[in-house]
């Protein structure tokens, strides 16, 4: 989750920063020495920012591309001989958990690397049972985590048979294999974590648990995002049409509900996913810590809201530093970094919450830091709004939350975030 949102801040600090730039070397003569001279950094500015958006799209969209490529090349043989392989294995594993031998395990485990079909969830299994034999830690209860692998795998092969056979699948079929091979929040990894404490042997892990498997089923939340987002501008732009035509004003207050209309929609279309799903994966939900971070969220987007309708009305020029062009990206560039930072902080809340692991460094430059720079910005947000006189306290606060977002780009690379 930094990542993403360092990665959001750095292409808009960037972006900012080159309009910032190119409105300041274009107020020169293009025959100007001084022109000459700084004019091709903004090529240099403009490279940097298309690195990193592509990058950031390569993440998030290309990497699934690839997986799903690399999923279909291997399906003939999965379904030929790894499935089965896999399956055998497993089933060996189980019976020298259920025997206990753990010279038998260690070489179950050694042979892992032979296998060549292995999801996710088979690598977290594990993982899990590595841990526990260098731990010497009971791993009993394992038994019925590698019981539902083996489950998942062999339904997984018979759909994969069944389609390969061009009997009736489900919709999206290739989608849902991938998404159950490849990622950390699929329905097999939460049932694995489900499955991987037992409560009366293990009552404190079994709580960290908690937070975990929540903390996947909130990041399954973005995939809601995106039709919430979509409905909810054609909604708005509708609603924008017939005003217009009708010559009804549109204020603040309706471009601002736009956040709370895209997480009401994105919640509910969660939400319902998750029930439906709770009974087909016979997964549980825990909607304590589920609120938790759905206030969170929310937090977030009424941030959004309140920098929409409380934003102040910065006085334009022609100075080229105040120009409508550039008190626009001040918005807007605020807007994002106050989100990102107040998103900054929950996450860094959440991660404490989810791993309990105190780290005093952490503390100071993951919570207390910007938090403290979070209130005074919006103190400052607020001030600036009744001061019609000049742009003066928005601008130092548009200047710290800037700043403190370089110093973060900076030294993030450096401090332990984990």
């Amino acid at each position: 989750m930094k990542k993403i949102i360092y990665e959001i801040v750095f292409i808009t600090i960037m972006a900012f920063l080159y309009y910032l730039y190119s409105s300041w070397v274009d107020k020169f003569d293009t025959n100007e020495l001084i022109y000459k001279i700084f004019s091709p950094f903004k090529l240099l500015i403009l490279a940097s920012i298309f690195s990193i958006f592509y990058g950031a799209i390569k993440t998030i969209l290309f990497y699934n591309i690839k997986n799903l490529k690399d999923y279909k090349k291997n399906l003939r043989n999965n379904i030929l001989f790894e499935f089965e392989i896999t399956i055998k294995y497993l089933k060996d594993l189980k019976n020298s958990l259920d025997l206990g031998d753990t010279n038998k395990i260690k070489l179950n485990i050694k042979e892992y690397n032979s296998i060549k079909y292995k999801p996710i969830y088979l690598n977290l299994l594990i993982d899990e049972v590595t841990t526990r034999i260098l731990s010497d830690h009971d791993y009993s209860d394992l038994i019925q985590s590698c019981n539902l692998v083996i489950r998942n795998i062999e339904n997984t092969f018979e759909k994969e048979k069944s389609r390969m056979s061009h009997k009736k699948s489900e919709s999206f079929f290739i989608l849902k294999r991938v998404n159950e091979y490849y990622n950390i929040n699929s329905w097999f990894v939460i049932s694995f974590f489900l499955s991987i404490h037992n409560k009366d042997v293990h009552s404190h892990e079994y709580e960290v648990n908690k937070w975990k498997i929540t903390s996947l089923y909130v990041s399954r939340f973005s995939y809601f995002l995106y039709p919430a987002f979509i409905f909810s501008l054609i909604l708005y732009l509708s609603i924008s049409i017939v005003f217009n035509v009708t010559e009804i004003p549109l204020n603040r207050f309706f471009y601002g509900t736009f956040p709370i209309s895209v997480f009401l929609i994105s919640t509910i279309l969660f939400i319902i996913n998750l029930i439906l799903n709770k009974k087909k994966y016979n997964i549980k939900i825990f909607w304590l810590h589920l609120s938790i971070y759905l206030i969170f969220i929310f937090f977030i987007f009424i941030d959004m809201f309140l920098n929409v309708i409380l934003s102040p009305i910065m006085k334009s020029s022609d100075d080229w530093y105040e120009s409508d062009l550039i008190t626009f990206l001040c918005y807007l560039v605020y807007i994002v970094l106050s989100t990102m930072l107040l998103s900054y902080i929950f996450t860094s809340i959440l991660e404490l919450i989810e791993y309990k692991k105190i780290n005093w460094i952490n503390l100071i430059f993951n919570i207390f830091l910007p938090l403290t720079i979070f209130i005074n910005s919006t103190i400052l947000n607020y001030l600036s709004v009744n001061d019609t006189n000049s742009n003066k306290l928005y601008l130092i606060n548009f200047l710290i939350i800037f700043i403190y977002w370089l110093f973060s780009l900076i030294t993030s690379k450096y401090i332990f975030k984990e």
